[in-house]
């Protein structure tokens, strides 16, 4: 087989590099999975903490509102740039840019229904309420929490799955109901303002997250700040989840909804293998006195549970979960921006008249409980019970198609 004369070494690279990782057919959620679980150890050793989103989006609503002169829900302690979960949220918006529009799917998406809008604003606002009960969102409260040892993380799932269940009714009886249909006469008909074939061809997109990438590494350099670190782990993510479109919002709404739950168990194998590969890193780095046990150890209570459940069913009415608003709002989708801003305006409100209630909750470290091994074996066997219940859903909602 002969390669092209007009096309030379380099570019024969290019493209098949193009199209393995950037074809429309994306990555699997089980590689995905593997990757967030590699960024969580490396965060852990860049910045000393994991990725989360919601401590990022608090700097930027404290921001909103002392330039506003309100300083009662808090005076945030560092520009955005130098607060490291801020910088990793700005990181994923870029990474998903960039993913997007090396893969065509960078578009402006406008808002098309009046109930989109409503959904946005209200998701959003309904996260924050859940995130300031279960001290984090699906990143902080569950699956960080879980790879750093916390118990808070196990309790947030239990509610994400109520929750998701709940988001699912809502999503069956939003469909179904007349009122939408009606109400979505009020706006003109959602249009894409820069189709697929047009993203394609308008190479000049990717310059903008190219650009965004370059001066924030820049800046970075120059100032000598390890922030760089926060915000490339962000920038992977983003690409990663972008590429795997991977959301715990999809993931915990149709993880029952058989036969159309095979996208929902693929996420959750994801989520699994991040489990397994984040913990077994992190219980390295605490073991060996690398890193401090109780970093993103938080109180534990029932709260946890109520919060992630309403966290878990905001998300699905929003459209999205932590992270997936902040990679769909990266490929141009305004609901997702809308979402954000709702979002962000909305934690540093809750966030100031619960913590004070739900802080004094005992923050529970599992080795510190039933030792490290216990709590090394305790983790195993979880993740098996995860794995099989997820296998167990996948054959009984889509292997017994197969055999019929």
């Amino acid at each position: 087989m002969h390669m092209p004369t007009s096309m030379g070494y380099i570019g024969y690279i290019r493209d098949r590099f193009r199209t393995a990782v950037f074809s429309n057919s994306g990555w699997s959620p089980v590689i995905a999975g593997v990757l967030i679980g590699l960024i969580q150890i490396i965060s852990y050793v860049w910045v000393n903490k994991p990725f989360t989103v919601y401590a990022g989006f608090l700097n930027w609503g404290q921001h909103i509102y002392s330039s506003l002169g309100i300083k009662i829900f808090g005076v945030p302690k560092q520009l955005p740039l130098f607060e490291p979960t801020s910088a990793g949220d700005i990181g994923v918006i870029i990474g998903a840019s960039l993913a997007a529009a090396l893969s065509g799917e960078l578009a402006l998406r406008r808002v098309g229904r009046a109930i989109d809008v409503i959904e946005a604003v209200v998701g959003g606002i309904l996260m924050a309420l859940g995130v300031s009960l279960a001290f984090g969102c699906n990143w902080g409260g569950f699956i960080s929490a879980i790879t750093s040892w916390s118990l808070h993380g196990f309790a947030f799932l239990i509610g994400a799955v109520i929750g998701g269940l709940l988001g699912l009714r809502y999503t069956i009886y939003r469909i179904e109901s007349e009122w939408r249909k009606s109400l979505s006469m009020v706006y003109e008909k959602r249009a894409l303002l820069n189709s697929d074939s047009s993203s394609r061809d308008a190479s000049y997109m990717l310059l903008i997250p190219l650009i965004a990438l370059g001066i924030l590494v820049a800046y970075y350099a120059i100032v000598g700040s390890y922030m760089v670190g926060g915000m490339l782990m962000g920038t992977i993510v983003g690409i990663v989840l972008q590429r795997s479109r991977l959301c715990f919002a999809t993931a915990f709404r149709d993880l029952f909804n058989g036969p159309e739950n095979r996208r929902a168990l693929d996420i959750h194998k994801g989520i699994a293998v991040a489990i397994l590969v984040g913990s077994v890193g992190v219980f390295a780095l605490k073991y060996m006195g690398i890193r401090d046990p109780m970093i993103s150890v938080s109180p534990v209570h029932v709260t946890n549970v109520l919060g992630g459940l309403i966290f878990t069913f905001g998300s699905i009415v929003a459209g999205g979960c932590a992270s997936g608003v902040l990679w769909r709002a990266g490929e141009g989708h305004m609901k997702s921006w809308i979402a954000i801003l709702s979002t962000v305006l909305a934690y540093p409100i809750f966030a100031s008249l619960l913590r004070p209630l739900t802080s004094s909750f005992p923050r529970v470290f599992l080795p510190a409980v039933v030792g490290w091994i216990g709590s090394f074996v305790a983790m195993l066997i979880f993740i098996a019970a995860y794995t099989t219940v997820i296998y167990y859903l996948e054959y009984r909602y889509v292997g017994k198609q197969r055999l019929h």
